[in-house]
């Protein structure tokens, strides 16, 4: 269960209430939307990738200044 056991717990999964990525990605799945549920799981993909080269770029420039 992992983390999405975690995002869960905490969220409370309270429906229409307390909804994340992931819950509304499981939503859309139970409810047999698969379209759907692989749209928002690309998004959130995208988001994780581009959150991984924002990070990059900002190492980059901090190291840049320090050297």
């Amino acid at each position: 269960m992992g983390e999405f056991g975690a995002v869960s717990v905490v969220s409370g999964h309270i429906r229409g209430l307390t909804n994340t990525m992931p819950l509304h990605i499981e939503i859309l799945y139970n409810e047999y939307n698969f379209v759907g549920a692989f749209a928002v799981a690309s998004l959130l993909t995208m988001l994780a990738g581009l959150t991984l080269v924002v990070k990059n770029l900002i190492e980059r420039a901090r190291a840049a200044q320090g050297a």
